[in-house]
C-alpha cells in the first residue's frame, strides 16, 4: 500500500520541493491532503499538480487527526514547526520536517523526543546531505583517503529568499516567526552539511553575524569559526548577498585536500599529496574527479529517502537528534554574536 501523506504548508517549498518530488514517487505515494490557511494556496497546488482526488484542509489540527494519513510534511514558518511536529507525533504521524528543524535546540529536543515516545520517524529535510555531490564527497572522507581531517570550511550563499519565496514582506524577515535571517535560513544547511562531513561533535563557535546590504531586520551575512572536539577547526560562511548561488567546501587531512562546487563541470576535485619518505608534500601525487551516482536534486533524493524509510521502518539518519546538533550549534552561533566570544556548544 503507497505510503498516505498530508502537506501543512502550501508556499514555495511545498511547490518546488514537497509535491514534485511526491508526485514522481507515485507507485509508494498517495497526496490525501493540501492544508493551508490561505485556501487558495492549496487550491492552486491541487491544479497546478492534478492532484484530482486530494481534499483540501484550512485546519493543520484536523489534518494530523485523519486515519487516512500516514505521514505529514511540515513545510510551514519555522515557529511552527516545534507544535505541529509534536501533535502530529501524538496522532502516530511520521514526519518529514522542513530545515531547520524549529528555531531552537531545546524545541527540537521536544520533537525528538516525541516521535521517539511515540514509535514514528522524525526526519530533518536538509537537503545539503542528500546532493549527489556531497554524497559523493562524504565517500571519499569515509575511505580515509584523505587522512586525518584537520580543517574543514564551507560556504553557502545566494541573493535572499526575496527572488525565490514571495516578496519582501515575507515572514522570513520576520525574527518572532523565523528565528533570525541568513545564519538560520542557508547557514543550517551548510552547518549540517559540515557536521556531517566532519563526523565529529562541535564544541565551541566564534560567531560575526551582520546585516551588510538589505533593509531588513535580521541578518544577511554571517561568519562562524568552529571548534571540534578532537581539536580541529572549521568555518562556515552563510550569504543572502551572493550573486548567483554557490554552495562550495574545503577538506583538508593529512594526506590531501578536497574541493566541491555545486554546478560546475567537476564538482568534486580531490587532490592527494605525495607522502612517501623523502618527498615534498607540496607536490601533487593524484588528482582524482569521483563520478556522481545520479542526476537527481537534493530535495528528490531526501522525499524519496523519507518515504522509503517510512515503507522499510528504519530510521532516517537526519533524525530529529541530528537536526537537534545543527541547531545548537546555529544557536551558539547567535550567542557569540550577541557576546562577542568564543561559546560552548550545548
Amino acid at each position: 500500500m503507497a505510503v498516505r501523506v498530508a502537506v501543512i504548508g502550501c508556499g514555495k517549498i511545498a511547490e518546488r520541493a514537497s509535491l514534485p518530488n511526491l508526485v514522481n514517487y507515485k507507485d509508494k505515494v498517495e497526496v490525501k491532503v493540501l492544508c493551508d490557511i490561505d485556501e487558495a494556496k492549496a487550491k492552486a497546488l491541487k491544479d497546478k499538480f492534478s492532484l484530482s482526488g486530494v481534499e483540501i484542509e484550512k485546519n493543520w489540527k484536523k489534518c494530523i487527526k485523519r486515519k487516512d494519513v500516514d505521514v505529514v510534511f511540515i513545510d510551514t514558518p519555522n515557529y511552527l514547526h516545534e507544535e505541529m511536529a509534536v501533535a502530529a507525533c501524538k496522532h502516530k504521524k511520521h514526519v518529514l520536517v522542513e530545515k531547520p528543524i524549529a528555531i531552537f535546540a531545546k524545541s527540537a529536543d521536544k520533537m525528538a523526543k516525541a516521535a521517539a515516545r511515540c514509535g514514528v520517524y522524525l526526519m530533518v529535510e536538509q537537503t545539503q546531505r542528500f546532493d549527489p555531490v556531497h554524497q559523493a564527497a562524504k565517500k571519499i572522507l569515509d575511505s580515509g583517503v584523505l587522512g586525518n581531517i584537520h580543517n574543514i570550511r564551507g560556504r553557502i550563499g545566494h541573493a535572499g529568499p526575496e527572488y525565490w519565496s514571495e516578496g519582501k514582506a515575507h515572514w522570513f524577515y520576520d525574527k518572532a516567526k523565523s528565528g533570525g535571517g541568513a545564519m538560520i535560513d542557508i547557514g543550517v544547511h551548510i552547518t549540517d552539511l559540515i557536521r556531517w562531513f566532519a563526523g565529529k561533535k562541535v564544541t565551541e563557535v566564534f560567531a560575526t553575524i551582520r546585516t551588510i546590504e538589505k533593509d531588513v531586520k535580521v541578518d544577511d551575512n554571517a561568519t562562524v569559526l568552529l571548534k571540534f572536539e578532537d581539536g580541529s577547526k572549521g568555518e562556515i560562511e552563510c550569504s543572502w548577498t551572493t550573486r548567483p548561488y554557490e554552495v562550495m567546501t574545503f577538506i583538508y587531512g593529512s594526506k590531501g585536500k578536497m574541493i566541491t562546487s555545486i554546478g560546475t563541470e567537476k564538482p568534486v576535485k580531490v587532490i592527494l599529496a605525495k607522502t612517501g619518505q623523502g618527498e615534498d608534500p607540496n607536490c601533487i601525487l593524484e588528482e582524482i574527479y569521483p563520478e556522481l551516482e545520479s542526476a537527481a536534486s537534493g530535495w528528490e533524493n531526501a522525499v524519496h529517502y523519507f518515504i522509503d524509510c517510512v515503507i522499510a521502518k528504519k530510521k532516517p539518519f537526519v533524525s530529529g537528534e541530528e537536526g537537534r546538533a545543527t541547531m545548537a550549534v546555529i544557536n551558539a552561533a547567535y550567542e557569540s554574536n550577541a557576546k562577542g566570544k568564543w561559546v560552548k556548544v550545548k
